[in-house]
Protein backbone atom coordinates (compact mmCIF):
# COMPACT_ATOMS: atom_id res chain seq x y z
CA UNK A 1 0.00 0.00 0.00
CA UNK A 2 2.92 2.63 0.75
CA UNK A 3 4.13 1.59 -2.78
CA UNK A 4 1.08 2.09 -4.43
CA UNK A 5 0.96 5.88 -2.66
CA UNK A 6 4.40 6.33 -3.28
CA UNK A 7 3.71 5.66 -7.00
CA UNK A 8 0.72 7.59 -6.86
CA UNK A 9 2.87 10.75 -5.27
CA UNK A 10 5.81 10.46 -8.41
CA UNK A 11 3.26 10.70 -11.02
CA UNK A 12 0.90 13.78 -9.22
CA UNK A 13 4.71 15.23 -8.90
CA UNK A 14 5.42 14.91 -12.67
CA UNK A 15 2.30 16.04 -13.82
CA UNK A 16 2.38 19.22 -11.61
CA UNK A 17 5.67 19.73 -12.88
CA UNK A 18 4.60 19.72 -15.97
CA UNK A 19 1.74 22.16 -15.89
CA UNK A 20 4.12 23.98 -14.27
CA UNK A 21 6.50 23.73 -17.69
CA UNK A 22 3.68 24.52 -19.80
CA UNK A 23 1.86 27.64 -17.95
CA UNK A 24 5.29 29.23 -17.46
CA UNK A 25 5.93 28.61 -21.77
CA UNK A 26 2.29 30.29 -22.45
CA UNK A 27 3.10 32.95 -20.56
CA UNK A 28 6.40 33.73 -21.71
CA UNK A 29 5.40 32.84 -25.34
CA UNK A 30 8.33 30.25 -25.99
CA UNK A 31 5.58 27.61 -26.87
CA UNK A 32 5.93 26.44 -30.41
CA UNK A 33 3.52 24.69 -32.91
CA UNK A 34 5.46 22.49 -35.17
CA UNK A 35 2.78 20.67 -36.71
CA UNK A 36 2.98 17.07 -34.38
CA UNK A 37 2.38 18.43 -30.95
CA UNK A 38 3.73 21.22 -28.54
CA UNK A 39 7.79 21.49 -28.66
CA UNK A 40 9.24 23.30 -25.35
CA UNK A 41 11.84 25.13 -26.60
CA UNK A 42 11.27 27.99 -29.05
CA UNK A 43 13.77 28.80 -31.76
CA UNK A 44 15.86 31.92 -31.01
CA UNK A 45 16.55 34.00 -34.12
CA UNK A 46 20.15 35.41 -34.43
CA UNK A 47 21.09 38.60 -34.66
CA UNK A 48 20.12 40.31 -37.64
CA UNK A 49 22.71 40.25 -40.39
CA UNK A 50 24.20 43.08 -43.16
CA UNK A 51 21.49 44.98 -45.25
CA UNK A 52 22.27 46.45 -48.11
CA UNK A 53 22.19 50.13 -48.28
CA UNK A 54 20.10 50.38 -51.53
CA UNK A 55 19.91 54.29 -53.62
CA UNK A 56 16.27 55.73 -53.33
CA UNK A 57 16.77 55.85 -57.42
CA UNK A 58 16.88 52.05 -57.35
CA UNK A 59 13.94 51.21 -55.01
CA UNK A 60 12.06 54.27 -57.34
CA UNK A 61 12.90 51.81 -60.46
CA UNK A 62 11.77 48.82 -59.00
CA UNK A 63 8.15 50.58 -57.89
CA UNK A 64 8.13 51.86 -60.94
CA UNK A 65 8.18 48.22 -62.40
CA UNK A 66 5.69 46.93 -59.59
CA UNK A 67 3.45 50.24 -60.45
CA UNK A 68 3.30 49.29 -64.57
CA UNK A 69 3.15 45.96 -63.67
CA UNK A 70 -0.29 46.74 -61.37
CA UNK A 71 -1.63 48.83 -64.16
CA UNK A 72 -1.83 47.09 -66.89
CA UNK A 73 -1.89 43.29 -66.09
CA UNK A 74 -5.69 43.66 -65.70
CA UNK A 75 -5.91 44.72 -69.47
CA UNK A 76 -3.44 41.72 -70.81
CA UNK A 77 -5.78 38.73 -71.64
CA UNK A 78 -5.19 34.85 -72.25
CA UNK A 79 -6.16 33.83 -76.01
CA UNK A 80 -6.72 29.93 -76.78
CA UNK A 81 -7.79 29.42 -79.91
CA UNK A 82 -9.78 26.09 -81.29
CA UNK A 83 -9.38 25.08 -85.21
CA UNK A 84 -11.55 22.25 -86.61
CA UNK A 85 -9.44 20.00 -89.21
CA UNK A 86 -11.91 18.02 -91.65
CA UNK A 87 -9.74 14.97 -92.64
CA UNK A 88 -10.29 12.25 -94.98
CA UNK A 89 -9.58 8.88 -93.55
CA UNK A 90 -8.90 5.70 -95.37
CA UNK A 91 -10.87 2.64 -94.04
CA UNK A 92 -8.97 0.38 -91.47
CA UNK A 93 -8.32 -3.57 -92.32
CA UNK A 94 -8.23 -6.12 -89.96
CA UNK A 95 -6.25 -9.67 -90.15
CA UNK A 96 -8.79 -13.01 -90.69
CA UNK A 97 -8.45 -15.98 -91.50
CA UNK A 98 -7.32 -17.24 -94.95
CA UNK A 99 -10.01 -20.06 -95.02
CA UNK A 100 -12.85 -17.71 -94.38
CA UNK A 101 -11.92 -15.98 -97.97
CA UNK A 102 -11.74 -19.05 -99.75
CA UNK A 103 -15.42 -20.27 -98.45
CA UNK A 104 -16.82 -16.79 -99.14
CA UNK A 105 -15.85 -16.81 -103.08
CA UNK A 106 -16.99 -20.31 -103.71
CA UNK A 107 -19.91 -20.47 -101.29
CA UNK A 108 -21.02 -16.75 -100.86
CA UNK A 109 -24.19 -15.21 -102.42
CA UNK A 110 -22.51 -13.75 -105.27
CA UNK A 111 -22.77 -10.65 -105.00
CA UNK A 112 -19.44 -8.10 -104.46
CA UNK A 113 -17.39 -10.79 -105.61
CA UNK A 114 -18.75 -13.54 -103.41
CA UNK A 115 -18.57 -11.24 -100.05
CA UNK A 116 -21.13 -10.97 -97.93
CA UNK A 117 -22.44 -7.80 -97.19
CA UNK A 118 -21.14 -7.52 -94.07
CA UNK A 119 -17.84 -7.66 -95.47
CA UNK A 120 -18.17 -5.10 -98.31
CA UNK A 121 -15.76 -2.60 -98.76
CA UNK A 122 -15.96 0.27 -96.23
CA UNK A 123 -16.22 3.98 -97.31
CA UNK A 124 -13.98 7.03 -97.07
CA UNK A 125 -15.04 8.62 -94.05
CA UNK A 126 -14.73 11.84 -92.48
CA UNK A 127 -13.19 12.83 -89.03
CA UNK A 128 -12.43 16.41 -86.92
CA UNK A 129 -9.53 17.30 -85.46
CA UNK A 130 -9.72 20.14 -82.80
CA UNK A 131 -6.49 21.99 -83.45
CA UNK A 132 -5.60 24.23 -80.37
CA UNK A 133 -3.63 27.31 -80.09
CA UNK A 134 -2.58 29.79 -77.38
CA UNK A 135 -1.68 33.32 -77.31
CA UNK A 136 -2.08 36.91 -75.65
CA UNK A 137 -3.40 40.20 -76.15
CA UNK A 138 -4.49 43.35 -74.79
CA UNK A 139 -7.73 45.29 -74.18
CA UNK A 140 -7.30 49.13 -76.31
CA UNK A 141 -10.90 49.57 -75.56
CA UNK A 142 -13.00 49.82 -72.63
CA UNK A 143 -16.16 48.29 -75.01
CA UNK A 144 -13.91 44.77 -75.26
CA UNK A 145 -11.54 45.87 -78.47
CA UNK A 146 -8.33 43.39 -78.19
CA UNK A 147 -5.38 43.82 -79.96
CA UNK A 148 -3.16 40.59 -80.87
CA UNK A 149 -1.19 38.96 -83.79
CA UNK A 150 -2.88 37.69 -86.72
CA UNK A 151 -1.04 34.47 -86.50
CA UNK A 152 -2.43 34.34 -83.15
CA UNK A 153 -6.14 33.65 -84.44
CA UNK A 154 -5.37 32.57 -87.84
CA UNK A 155 -8.45 29.97 -88.91
CA UNK A 156 -9.94 29.87 -85.64
CA UNK A 157 -13.23 28.76 -85.53
CA UNK A 158 -13.65 29.39 -81.84
CA UNK A 159 -11.63 31.95 -79.74
CA UNK A 160 -11.76 31.80 -75.84
CA UNK A 161 -10.42 34.78 -74.06
CA UNK A 162 -9.25 34.63 -70.06
CA UNK A 163 -9.00 37.97 -68.13
CA UNK A 164 -7.63 38.63 -64.33
CA UNK A 165 -9.20 41.04 -62.38
CA UNK A 166 -6.91 42.53 -59.40
CA UNK A 167 -7.00 40.16 -57.39
CA UNK A 168 -6.20 37.20 -59.51
CA UNK A 169 -9.63 35.79 -59.54
CA UNK A 170 -10.34 34.89 -63.61
CA UNK A 171 -13.54 35.03 -65.73
CA UNK A 172 -13.46 33.06 -69.27
CA UNK A 173 -15.33 35.08 -72.47
CA UNK A 174 -15.93 34.24 -75.99
CA UNK A 175 -14.47 36.15 -78.65
CA UNK A 176 -15.27 37.00 -82.17
CA UNK A 177 -12.43 38.48 -84.99
CA UNK A 178 -13.11 41.89 -86.09
CA UNK A 179 -10.21 42.46 -88.50
CA UNK A 180 -7.17 41.03 -89.97
CA UNK A 181 -3.99 41.80 -91.21
CA UNK A 182 -1.49 39.42 -92.13
CA UNK A 183 0.92 41.73 -93.97
CA UNK A 184 1.28 43.56 -90.46
CA UNK A 185 0.42 40.35 -88.20
CA UNK A 186 -1.89 42.37 -86.21
CA UNK A 187 -5.89 41.53 -85.39
CA UNK A 188 -8.56 42.80 -83.82
CA UNK A 189 -10.71 40.46 -81.33
CA UNK A 190 -14.06 41.69 -80.13
CA UNK A 191 -14.39 40.44 -76.09
CA UNK A 192 -18.11 39.90 -75.55
CA UNK A 193 -18.42 40.87 -71.60
CA UNK A 194 -21.36 43.17 -71.28
CA UNK A 195 -18.97 45.45 -69.46
CA UNK A 196 -16.85 47.52 -69.49
CA UNK A 197 -13.50 46.54 -69.64
CA UNK A 198 -9.87 47.90 -68.20
CA UNK A 199 -7.70 49.30 -71.13
CA UNK A 200 -4.40 49.59 -71.68
CA UNK A 201 -2.71 52.94 -73.48
CA UNK A 202 -0.94 53.10 -76.76
CA UNK A 203 2.11 54.96 -76.70
CA UNK A 204 4.61 56.68 -79.41
CA UNK A 205 6.83 53.54 -81.00
CA UNK A 206 8.58 56.35 -82.90
CA UNK A 207 9.70 57.68 -79.29
CA UNK A 208 11.34 54.20 -78.63
CA UNK A 209 14.92 54.47 -78.33
CA UNK A 210 18.23 51.34 -77.94
CA UNK A 211 18.39 51.28 -74.35
CA UNK A 212 15.03 52.37 -73.23
CA UNK A 213 13.19 50.12 -70.66
CA UNK A 214 11.04 46.86 -72.24
CA UNK A 215 7.89 45.22 -70.27
CA UNK A 216 6.74 42.64 -71.45
CA UNK A 217 3.15 40.88 -70.13
CA UNK A 218 1.59 37.71 -71.99
CA UNK A 219 0.69 33.94 -71.18
CA UNK A 220 4.06 31.91 -72.20
CA UNK A 221 3.88 28.51 -72.12
CA UNK A 222 -0.18 29.15 -70.49
CA UNK A 223 1.18 30.75 -67.82
CA UNK A 224 -0.93 34.06 -67.30
CA UNK A 225 0.04 37.32 -66.05
CA UNK A 226 3.40 36.86 -66.72
CA UNK A 227 5.99 39.78 -66.54
CA UNK A 228 9.31 39.79 -67.99
CA UNK A 229 11.90 43.15 -68.03
CA UNK A 230 14.78 43.97 -70.37
CA UNK A 231 15.59 46.77 -72.62
CA UNK A 232 15.22 47.92 -76.40
CA UNK A 233 18.26 46.24 -77.95
CA UNK A 234 17.60 47.21 -81.51
CA UNK A 235 14.99 49.17 -83.41
CA UNK A 236 13.48 48.79 -86.94
CA UNK A 237 14.64 45.79 -87.63
CA UNK A 238 13.33 43.70 -90.91
CA UNK A 239 12.98 39.66 -91.20
CA UNK A 240 11.27 37.24 -92.90
CA UNK A 241 8.79 34.75 -90.80
CA UNK A 242 7.28 32.10 -91.93
CA UNK A 243 7.96 33.53 -95.67
CA UNK A 244 6.53 36.77 -94.97
CA UNK A 245 8.92 40.09 -94.68
CA UNK A 246 8.05 42.24 -92.07
CA UNK A 247 9.86 46.03 -91.25
CA UNK A 248 10.71 48.22 -88.93
CA UNK A 249 10.35 45.76 -85.81
CA UNK A 250 11.11 46.21 -82.36
CA UNK A 251 13.93 44.38 -80.71
CA UNK A 252 14.19 43.26 -76.86
CA UNK A 253 15.60 40.93 -74.88
CA UNK A 254 12.92 41.02 -72.55
CA UNK A 255 12.09 37.38 -72.49
CA UNK A 256 9.32 36.60 -74.89
CA UNK A 257 8.36 33.19 -75.43
CA UNK A 258 5.88 30.78 -77.28
CA UNK A 259 2.06 32.26 -75.85
CA UNK A 260 3.32 35.18 -75.51
CA UNK A 261 2.55 36.44 -79.31
CA UNK A 262 -0.01 39.15 -79.29
CA UNK A 263 1.05 40.67 -75.67
CA UNK A 264 1.94 44.11 -74.97
CA UNK A 265 5.59 45.31 -74.95
CA UNK A 266 5.70 48.26 -72.79
CA UNK A 267 7.57 51.52 -71.84
CA UNK A 268 8.71 52.52 -68.39
CA UNK A 269 5.05 54.30 -67.94
CA UNK A 270 3.05 51.44 -69.16
CA UNK A 271 2.23 52.93 -72.09
CA UNK A 272 1.97 50.00 -74.92
CA UNK A 273 4.59 50.36 -77.75
CA UNK A 274 4.66 46.92 -79.17
CA UNK A 275 2.95 43.99 -80.01
CA UNK A 276 5.52 40.79 -79.06
CA UNK A 277 5.40 38.84 -82.52
CA UNK A 278 8.05 36.57 -82.79
CA UNK A 279 11.57 35.31 -80.93
CA UNK A 280 14.74 34.50 -82.64
CA UNK A 281 14.94 30.86 -81.06
CA UNK A 282 17.68 28.41 -81.94
CA UNK A 283 16.61 25.86 -79.23
CA UNK A 284 13.05 26.50 -79.49
CA UNK A 285 13.21 28.76 -76.18
CA UNK A 286 13.75 32.39 -75.18
CA UNK A 287 17.82 33.15 -76.27
CA UNK A 288 17.51 36.67 -75.45
CA UNK A 289 16.32 38.17 -78.53
CA UNK A 290 12.79 38.86 -79.41
CA UNK A 291 10.17 40.95 -81.89
CA UNK A 292 7.86 43.89 -81.48
CA UNK A 293 5.19 45.15 -84.09
CA UNK A 294 5.29 49.13 -83.47
CA UNK A 295 2.27 50.42 -81.93
CA UNK A 296 2.14 52.77 -84.58
CA UNK A 297 2.04 50.47 -87.46
CA UNK A 298 -1.17 49.39 -85.24
CA UNK A 299 -2.52 52.97 -84.33
CA UNK A 300 -1.86 53.63 -88.34
CA UNK A 301 -4.59 50.46 -89.28
CA UNK A 302 -6.72 50.40 -86.49
CA UNK A 303 -9.85 51.94 -88.33
CA UNK A 304 -9.90 49.82 -90.99
CA UNK A 305 -9.82 46.24 -89.46
CA UNK A 306 -12.51 48.09 -86.71
CA UNK A 307 -14.48 49.09 -90.01
CA UNK A 308 -13.77 47.00 -92.89
CA UNK A 309 -12.05 43.77 -91.18
CA UNK A 310 -8.93 44.30 -93.28
CA UNK A 311 -6.45 47.11 -94.35
CA UNK A 312 -7.36 49.23 -97.91
CA UNK A 313 -3.29 50.02 -99.11
CA UNK A 314 -2.77 51.84 -102.14
CA UNK A 315 -1.40 49.90 -104.98
CA UNK A 316 1.75 50.58 -107.57
CA UNK A 317 1.82 47.05 -109.16
CA UNK A 318 5.39 47.09 -109.82
CA UNK A 319 8.78 44.97 -108.88
CA UNK A 320 10.82 46.75 -107.10
CA UNK A 321 14.92 45.66 -106.96
CA UNK A 322 16.29 45.49 -102.95
CA UNK A 323 18.24 48.30 -103.29
CA UNK A 324 20.50 50.44 -104.74
CA UNK A 325 24.18 49.52 -105.38
CA UNK A 326 26.91 51.21 -106.36
CA UNK A 327 26.90 49.55 -110.05
CA UNK A 328 23.23 50.08 -110.36
CA UNK A 329 23.67 53.62 -109.64
CA UNK A 330 26.91 54.35 -111.65
CA UNK A 331 25.18 52.39 -115.21
CA UNK A 332 21.62 54.00 -114.68
CA UNK A 333 23.88 57.30 -114.59
CA UNK A 334 21.78 58.35 -111.26
CA UNK A 335 23.24 61.41 -109.02
CA UNK A 336 23.30 59.17 -105.84
CA UNK A 337 21.69 55.88 -104.61
CA UNK A 338 18.52 57.02 -103.68
CA UNK A 339 15.50 55.79 -105.41
CA UNK A 340 13.46 52.43 -106.30
CA UNK A 341 14.76 50.50 -109.42
CA UNK A 342 11.47 49.05 -111.25
CA UNK A 343 12.15 45.33 -111.77
CA UNK A 344 9.09 44.79 -113.53
CA UNK A 345 5.48 46.56 -114.39
CA UNK A 346 2.75 43.74 -113.59
CA UNK A 347 -0.11 43.62 -116.37
CA UNK A 348 -3.11 46.07 -116.03
CA UNK A 349 -1.84 47.64 -112.95
CA UNK A 350 -1.66 51.28 -112.04
CA UNK A 351 1.89 51.19 -113.03
CA UNK A 352 1.34 49.77 -116.55
CA UNK A 353 -1.39 52.09 -117.14
CA UNK A 354 0.45 55.01 -116.22
CA UNK A 355 3.32 54.12 -118.43
CA UNK A 356 5.73 52.97 -115.86
CA UNK A 357 8.19 50.18 -117.39
CA UNK A 358 11.07 47.94 -116.07
CA UNK A 359 14.04 49.90 -115.69
CA UNK A 360 12.72 53.04 -114.35
CA UNK A 361 13.85 54.63 -111.33
CA UNK A 362 11.29 56.55 -109.03
CA UNK A 363 12.65 59.27 -107.24
CA UNK A 364 10.31 61.37 -105.81
CA UNK A 365 6.74 60.06 -105.07
CA UNK A 366 3.78 62.31 -104.58
CA UNK A 367 6.40 65.03 -104.17
CA UNK A 368 8.89 63.35 -101.34
CA UNK A 369 12.02 61.76 -102.20
CA UNK A 370 12.14 58.27 -102.30
CA UNK A 371 15.12 57.03 -100.27
CA UNK A 372 14.71 53.30 -100.86
CA UNK A 373 12.07 50.18 -102.27
CA UNK A 374 11.23 49.93 -99.01
CA UNK A 375 10.51 53.35 -98.23
CA UNK A 376 8.40 53.36 -101.03
CA UNK A 377 6.59 50.72 -100.75
CA UNK A 378 5.97 51.90 -96.84
CA UNK A 379 4.74 55.51 -98.35
CA UNK A 380 2.75 53.47 -101.10
CA UNK A 381 0.88 51.67 -98.29
CA UNK A 382 0.19 54.89 -95.90
CA UNK A 383 -2.21 55.90 -99.45
CA UNK A 384 -5.71 55.70 -100.08
CA UNK A 385 -6.60 54.15 -103.11
CA UNK A 386 -7.91 56.18 -106.33
CA UNK A 387 -5.72 58.68 -105.54
CA UNK A 388 -3.51 61.35 -108.13
CA UNK A 389 0.29 60.99 -107.46
CA UNK A 390 2.84 62.34 -109.41
CA UNK A 391 5.73 60.19 -110.26
CA UNK A 392 9.33 61.42 -110.69
CA UNK A 393 11.60 58.55 -112.50
CA UNK A 394 14.74 58.68 -114.16
CA UNK A 395 14.28 56.68 -117.65
CA UNK A 396 17.32 55.82 -119.63
CA UNK A 397 19.57 58.75 -117.75
CA UNK A 398 16.27 61.61 -118.52
CA UNK A 399 14.22 62.67 -115.70
CA UNK A 400 10.35 61.85 -116.44
CA UNK A 401 7.37 62.86 -114.56
CA UNK A 402 4.12 60.74 -114.80
CA UNK A 403 1.05 60.60 -113.47
CA UNK A 404 -0.29 57.70 -111.31
CA UNK A 405 -3.96 56.57 -109.91
CA UNK A 406 -3.46 54.61 -107.00
CA UNK A 407 -5.03 50.85 -106.94
CA UNK A 408 -6.06 49.28 -103.81
CA UNK A 409 -3.83 46.83 -102.91
CA UNK A 410 -4.74 43.28 -103.52
CA UNK A 411 -5.00 40.65 -100.37
CA UNK A 412 -3.09 38.15 -101.79
CA UNK A 413 -0.09 38.43 -103.72
CA UNK A 414 -0.20 37.07 -107.21
CA UNK A 415 1.82 34.18 -107.24
CA UNK A 416 3.26 31.40 -110.14
CA UNK A 417 4.30 28.01 -110.01
CA UNK A 418 7.86 27.78 -110.36
CA UNK A 419 9.65 23.95 -110.54
CA UNK A 420 13.07 22.67 -110.83
CA UNK A 421 14.90 23.82 -114.26
CA UNK A 422 15.64 20.79 -116.75
CA UNK A 423 18.74 20.66 -118.84
CA UNK A 424 17.75 19.37 -122.45
CA UNK A 425 20.74 17.78 -122.69
CA UNK A 426 20.95 18.86 -126.68
CA UNK A 427 24.96 19.85 -127.07
CA UNK A 428 25.15 23.12 -128.55
CA UNK A 429 28.10 24.33 -131.35
CA UNK A 430 30.87 26.37 -130.53
CA UNK A 431 29.08 29.93 -132.42
CA UNK A 432 26.15 29.36 -129.63
CA UNK A 433 28.10 29.31 -126.79
CA UNK A 434 30.08 32.24 -124.50
CA UNK A 435 32.06 31.22 -121.37
CA UNK A 436 32.38 34.57 -119.04
CA UNK A 437 34.04 34.88 -115.88
CA UNK A 438 32.96 31.46 -115.11
CA UNK A 439 29.17 31.60 -116.70
CA UNK A 440 28.75 29.03 -119.58
CA UNK A 441 26.25 30.47 -121.82
CA UNK A 442 24.44 29.60 -125.07
CA UNK A 443 21.66 30.87 -127.11
CA UNK A 444 18.06 30.42 -126.14
CA UNK A 445 15.60 28.80 -128.15
CA UNK A 446 11.54 28.34 -127.08
CA UNK A 447 12.02 24.76 -126.27
CA UNK A 448 15.00 25.24 -124.06
CA UNK A 449 13.45 28.84 -122.30
CA UNK A 450 9.80 25.94 -120.99
CA UNK A 451 12.50 23.73 -120.45
CA UNK A 452 13.99 26.37 -117.27
CA UNK A 453 10.47 27.52 -116.94
CA UNK A 454 11.10 30.51 -118.90
CA UNK A 455 8.20 32.22 -121.10
CA UNK A 456 8.50 30.40 -124.53
CA UNK A 457 9.27 34.39 -126.36
CA UNK A 458 11.28 35.46 -124.22
CA UNK A 459 14.97 37.12 -125.80
CA UNK A 460 18.37 36.47 -124.79
CA UNK A 461 20.86 33.92 -123.41
CA UNK A 462 20.60 31.39 -121.36
CA UNK A 463 23.20 30.76 -118.61
CA UNK A 464 23.49 26.51 -117.92
CA UNK A 465 26.09 26.30 -115.10
CA UNK A 466 28.26 28.71 -113.36
CA UNK A 467 31.30 27.55 -111.73
CA UNK A 468 32.06 27.50 -107.82
CA UNK A 469 33.94 30.09 -106.67
CA UNK A 470 33.86 32.28 -110.17
CA UNK A 471 33.40 36.09 -110.07
CA UNK A 472 30.02 34.79 -111.57
CA UNK A 473 28.73 33.25 -109.33
CA UNK A 474 29.99 35.98 -106.52
CA UNK A 475 27.80 38.23 -109.20
CA UNK A 476 24.56 35.74 -108.23
CA UNK A 477 23.95 34.22 -111.36
CA UNK A 478 22.37 30.56 -111.11
CA UNK A 479 21.62 27.85 -114.13
CA UNK A 480 18.62 28.83 -115.84
CA UNK A 481 19.30 32.03 -115.84
CA UNK A 482 18.31 34.32 -118.90
CA UNK A 483 20.66 37.18 -119.70
CA UNK A 484 18.77 40.09 -121.34
CA UNK A 485 21.33 42.88 -121.09
CA UNK A 486 24.54 44.17 -119.89
CA UNK A 487 24.79 47.32 -118.85
CA UNK A 488 21.36 48.35 -120.96
CA UNK A 489 23.32 46.39 -123.82
CA UNK A 490 20.72 43.86 -125.22
CA UNK A 491 21.92 40.46 -125.74
CA UNK A 492 19.53 38.17 -127.80
CA UNK A 493 21.92 36.33 -129.12
CA UNK A 494 25.43 35.38 -128.27
CA UNK A 495 27.23 37.02 -130.50
CA UNK A 496 25.45 40.62 -128.89
CA UNK A 497 26.59 38.87 -125.56
CA UNK A 498 30.19 38.18 -126.02
CA UNK A 499 30.03 42.61 -127.68
CA UNK A 500 28.63 43.73 -124.65
CA UNK A 501 30.45 41.73 -121.60
CA UNK A 502 33.94 42.72 -123.99
CA UNK A 503 33.03 46.40 -122.81
CA UNK A 504 32.58 45.62 -119.20
CA UNK A 505 35.32 47.57 -116.84
CA UNK A 506 34.57 46.16 -113.25
CA UNK A 507 35.76 48.94 -111.74
CA UNK A 508 33.02 50.90 -113.13
CA UNK A 509 30.63 48.08 -112.58
CA UNK A 510 28.22 45.86 -114.21
CA UNK A 511 24.58 45.74 -114.29
CA UNK A 512 23.16 42.23 -115.82
CA UNK A 513 18.81 42.53 -116.71
CA UNK A 514 17.93 38.88 -115.89
CA UNK A 515 14.77 37.03 -116.22
CA UNK A 516 14.98 33.93 -113.59
CA UNK A 517 11.94 31.29 -113.97
CA UNK A 518 9.52 34.06 -115.41
CA UNK A 519 11.00 36.88 -112.77
CA UNK A 520 12.60 39.74 -113.76
CA UNK A 521 15.69 40.85 -111.80
CA UNK A 522 18.44 43.17 -112.08
CA UNK A 523 21.86 41.91 -110.94
CA UNK A 524 25.06 44.26 -110.14
CA UNK A 525 28.73 44.33 -108.90
CA UNK A 526 31.32 46.60 -108.81
CA UNK A 527 35.10 45.75 -108.09
CA UNK A 528 35.88 46.39 -104.47
CA UNK A 529 32.51 47.70 -103.30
Amino acid sequence: MKKFNRKVATAYGLLTLLLVVLVGGFRSGRLLYAGHGFHLAAYEAPAAGPVAQVHPEVLNLQTSFSNVAELVKPAVVSISTIHIEQVTEAPQFFFGDPMEQFFDQFFGNGENGGMPPNRQRLPMRQRQYKMEGVGSGVIIDPQGLVLTNEHVVRNADQIKVLMYDQDGNKTEYKATVVGKDARTDLAVIRVHAGHKLPAASLGDSDQVKVGDWAIAIGSPFGLSQTVTVGVISAARQSLAIEDREYRNLIQTDAAINRGNSGGPLLNIRGEVVGINTAIYAPTGVFAGIGFAVPVNQAKAILQDLVKKGHVVRGWLGVELAPEMTPAITRQFGLPDKTGALVNGVLPDSPAAKAGLKRGDVIRFFNGKPVESSAKLQTMVADMSPKRSIPLEIIRDRKKMTLTLVLGERPESADTRERGTPRPSGKKESKKNQKDWEGAHVIALSPDLAENFRQPRDAEGVLVTDVDSGSLAEELGLVAGDVIRAVNQMPTPDVSHFSSAVSKVDFSEGVVLDILRQGRSIYLSYMKGQ
